[in-house]
């Protein structure tokens, strides 16, 4: 009796498992294969930054730089420039080229370095991995007892939520956006696969984890929201940031068109700021100083402003 007791149990709990798996894996799929936005063209390069909260941590999961930057290259949004590990090995190989220890042709040197257009700074924030081994499965747990048992008791659903922010500054007029993610998830504690196409440990846990990947999900989420901002906005952060500005490297004049024989408009003491229009004329740039005067000035006596 005893025996015939215990595979009826057996026999219940596999029937009870396939009605909740039936029931629980739709949702499971939807959430395991997020959709990354797409955009039809680049809107300009991004560095990713971790966020300082580190809420990452607590689940053994890696900075999600390394996870974002894929949702951003599959994404074709961005550019990414690297400002991290891949940053501090260049700039070794650059200090190997002004030793003159690279080969001749190498080519490497200054003023190749591409700008980033944003900064995108990353955070989780808030984080629930509760687990519960109650239900079809604790129940026959304990009527099967033994090892059998404890493997079915193991068998909970486990409901996990996650909140990540994503705030992106535009380099040039630190203008900022900022997008905050929410994803939950239902879904057998044994269950899950990968998705965005990377293997588990290349993503520090973020694909081959069930807390990873609600994660990712919140992250996509959130990514999506900003790319949506953007599209209200001018995609094109070089030219839509203004005119860099200039001071003057030794006391000059402000003439009225682009000659030495120019009418004097001011005399613009070394150190001043000025903004160009845009306009050139040979070596002279039409500017306007801070009081809105405008005019020419000779280039040769003009520098940057950092």
């Amino acid at each position: 009796m005893r025996r015939a007791i215990k595979a009826l149990a057996i026999a219940c709990a596999f029937v009870g498992m396939a009605a909740v798996e039936a029931q629980a894996q739709p949702q499971a799929t939807a959430s395991q294969t997020p959709q990354v936005p797409r955009c039809t063209r680049n809107l300009g390069t991004i560095s990713i930054q971790n966020g300082d909260s580190a809420g990452w941590t607590a689940y053994r999961l890696q900075p999600p730089a390394g996870l974002l930057r894929v949702v951003i290259q599959q994404s074709g949004c961005f550019t990414v420039v690297e400002r991290g590990a891949g940053l501090d090995a260049a700039m070794r190989e650059r200090e190997l080229a002004g030793g003159g220890q690279l080969q001749r042709g190498s080519n490497v040197g200054g003023g190749q370095i591409r700008a980033a257009d944003y900064v995108l700074l990353a955070d989780v924030v808030a984080q629930d991995n509760n687990a519960s081994g109650g239900g079809v499965g604790a129940a026959l747990g304990g009527v099967v007892g033994g090892r059998l048992g404890g493997v079915i008791g193991g068998m909970g659903v486990r409901s996990q939520t996650a909140q990540t922010t994503l705030a992106l500054t535009n380099v040039r007029t630190t203008e900022s956006l900022s997008a905050e993610g929410n994803a939950q998830n239902r879904n057998f504690t044994w269950g899950g696969v990968g998705f965005l196409g990377g293997g588990g440990a290349a993503l520090g846990g973020y694909t081959d984890t069930e807390i990873g990947r609600v994660v990712t999900v919140a992250f996509i989420d959130a990514y999506t929201q900003l790319i949506s901002q953007l599209g209200v906005l001018d995609t094109n952060a070089a030219a839509a940031a203004p005119q860099q500005s200039y001071r003057t490297t030794q006391a000059t004049q402000l003439r009225a068109r682009a000659s030495n024989s120019g009418q004097v408009l001011r005399n613009l003491p070394a150190g001043a700021t000025v903004y160009p229009t845009g306009e050139r004329d040979g070596m002279w740039w039409r500017v306007q100083d801070e009081n809105s005067n405008e005019g020419w000035v000779n280039n040769d006596f003009l520098e940057p402003l950092r």
